[in-house]
């Protein structure tokens, strides 16, 4: 019996439909997840923002498979809901995030569900409230950024993007990116200043973030917040994060002042929006002008972190003012403030109990790994390290200056070793690196002139002095400086010790140079009384010699 071809091409046709539906349902019987070998899912991600920086959030899931599964990054700790428009769920659970993505994302959890479609196919909506998305500090700059929560989903879907912001928050588009694993790609031709659209972006993509940058027309007036010697100024939106980091100073302060062995007169913060390309790159900064520290800057950006990395930059941020209180030029030994700084922010931090803080220190010995550092490498280009000169990229920097001081502390007692260190410096301005070893030395007890030298500083050892460096050090603080006649000797024999403190003296002069010092020092009245002896004596015998000159000429005339 002969069919027609056209009947013939249909039954082909029904034949495949039906055959495709038996393979789902075996695939299904046997546990298996047809949608694994073709999703042919869209995620489509939508972000509303409104005039405070908070967002809406919406995120779509639709499919044509009949029967299939697949995951989603969703908020831990930040309520979530999920409507089914279409299809059906037949199961769902939540998850940790590692078994899907190879990633720790402390703030996300996976949501993993099967479903079946109805005629018109599947589709899910999961919604949430984001707070801070977009952040702009009106009161120190119109310019913020929107930085989206983690986009993440099962690999092999489509995936598309809307970010929708109010009236008041102009998009700029030339700064407009989504960051991916793979690369980092440009927002749709159309989208404009209200809306930013990523479309067709490569398949791999999964992971990823939005970042957009926008100008703000809304005026707010800052607020000051003031709580003992602490002020805080900033957009009112901030008031809870700002009044956060004031409680912390005034949790740590006396920590702080015990280590430190000096109190702060005042200590006045502000919030800021880093600039696009830095981000979380700065946590913080002082401006130092005129030899002077500013105001603490705290990126705004880190409010959205683990608890502990806002406190941790916060305190980071603070220690500078009390090193600087103690004595130690910035300008001069900024590596041995960033590593103080970085150091003792995430111990104090770590020691109340703040998860970010350990998260942190993790994350640096990560680098110290990384870059192989050691008890014997070459870090001395941090005595190059200046406001004005990074010898280095700034993360090394920065690594490098935490591994020392971090060692030296293992070694000689922690933050009690840093505290009998500050002790000892109470009234010393230290502006070099030969002085700062010296006295990190008396600490220990111990020189440390060959370690610090293994690390690539090449300072002399003027600790093996110690007993004459003491002695010139009292001589010369006994001299009063009310008495005007004796500042001329002090300064001679301070310009000795300090030649040899500064490591400008030649190795085999420096008992010289000291026992000139002490010297000058020990006997400076005796020399006083004969220096002026001997200009008054020849301040005599010039006038003498004048007042005869002059009758000599009288009496020729």
């Amino acid at each position: 019996m002969k069919f027609p071809p056209k009947f013939c091409v249909l039954a082909l046709i029904l034949l495949v439909v039906l055959s495709m539906h038996c393979l789902d349902d075996m695939l299904m019987v046997a546990g298996l997840d047809y949608g694994a070998f073709n999703k042919g899912g869209t995620f489509r991600y939508e972000f509303l923002v409104d005039e405070e920086g908070n967002a809406h959030n919406r995120i779509i899931y639709s499919s044509s498979l009949r029967r299939g599964s697949s995951w989603v990054l969703v908020p831990r700790f930040i309520k979530w809901v999920n409507r089914t428009i279409h299809g059906s769920l037949l199961s769902w659970v939540i998850d940790e995030p590692e078994k899907y993505t190879g990633l720790n994302y402390y703030f996300y959890s996976v949501l993993k569900f099967d479903f079946v479609s109805d005629r018109m196919g599947f589709e899910i909506i999961i919604e949430y409230d984001f707070p801070l998305a977009a952040m702009v500090v009106e009161s120190e700059s119109t310019r913020g950024i929107f930085y989206s929560p983690q986009i993440g989903f099962e690999p092999g879907n489509m995936f598309n993007a809307t970010v929708v912001f109010s009236d008041v928050f102009k998009a700029r588009r030339g700064e407009a990116i989504a960051l991916g694993k793979n690369g980092v790609y440009r927002a749709d031709e159309n989208s404009n200043s209200s809306h930013v659209f990523f479309r067709n972006l490569p398949a791999g993509e999964n992971l990823l973030r939005i970042q957009i940058g926008f100008d703000s027309a809304k005026k707010v007036d800052a607020i000051v917040l003031k709580d003992g010697v602490f002020e805080f100024t900033t957009a009112p939106r901030y008031k809870e994060y700002a009044q956060k980091v004031m409680s912390f100073y005034k949790l740590t302060y006396n920590i702080l002042v015990n280590i430190f062995n000096v109190t702060l007169d005042s200590v006045r913060a502000r919030f800021f929006v880093p600039d696009f390309s830095t981000l979380m790159s700065v946590g913080g900064y002082i401006p130092f002008k005129g030899g002077k520290l500013g105001d603490i800057y705290i990126n705004l950006m880190f409010t959205r972190y683990v608890e502990g990395y806002l406190e941790v930059v916060a305190l980071h941020e603070i220690i500078h003012h009390f090193m600087w209180k103690a004595g130690i030029s910035p300008g001069k030994l900024l590596w041995f403030h960033e590593g103080m700084a970085q150091f003792v922010s995430i111990e104090v931090a770590e020691e109340i109990g703040y998860v970010g803080a350990s998260m942190i220190k993790e994350e640096i010995y990560g680098f110290i790994r990384r870059l192989g550092i050691s008890g014997r490498s070459n870090l001395g280009f941090l005595a190059e390290w200046s406001p004005y000169y990074a010898p280095r990229e700034v993360t090394v920097l920065y690594v490098s200056a935490y591994h020392i001081v971090s060692e030296l502390a293992k070694d000689y007692g922690g933050l009690e070793y840093y505290a009998r260190f500050f002790r000892l410096i109470k009234g010393v301005n230290l502006e070099n690196n030969v002085m700062l070893c010296y006295y990190l030395s008396l600490a220990a007890n111990r020189s440390l002139f060959d370690r610090f030298n293994m690390w690539g500083f090449n300072l002399p050892d003027i600790y093996a002095y110690q007993s004459l460096l003491i002695s010139v050090e009292k001589a010369i603080s006994s001299i009063s400086p009310m008495n005007p006649f004796l500042q001329p000797f002090k300064k001679i024999s301070e310009l000795f010790y300090w030649t040899v403190v500064s490591g400008i003296a030649p190795p085999d002069k420096t008992r010289l140079f000291l026992s000139t010092a002490l010297f000058i020092a020990r006997n400076v009245r005796l020399i006083a009384l004969i220096t002026y002896s001997i200009l008054l004596l020849i301040t005599i015998l010039i006038l003498i010699l004048k007042f005869r000159r002059e009758i000599i000429e009288i009496t020729n005339v």
